[in-house]
């Protein structure tokens, strides 16, 4: 089964925001595991890794196939995650 571990920085900017922005991410990260492909979820086109979609946020991850596991980088809103 595929699971997620959320790297610090991420974790912190999570923690910031405010529980009605913070459920639909985590809810989101949830069906992630369930079906990645009925989520939002794509490769980044001039960088490594992939992203999640969620409303005005972005979820950015590594993959590791092998292990199962989508470690969370970083996370941010849509206007800043990319600079």
């Amino acid at each position: 089964m595929w699971r997620y571990i959320i790297l610090k920085p991420a974790e912190r900017y999570l923690k910031r925001l405010q529980p009605r922005s913070q459920e639909p991410i985590l809810n989101e990260l949830d069906q992630l595991l369930v079906s990645p492909t009925q989520t939002d979820f794509k490769k980044l086109k001039g960088r490594e890794g992939y992203r999640l979609r969620v409303g005005n946020y972005r979820v950015l991850m590594q993959v590791n196939r092998e292990e199962r596991l989508f470690i969370i980088t970083e996370i941010g809103s849509r206007g800043d995650i990319y600079k």
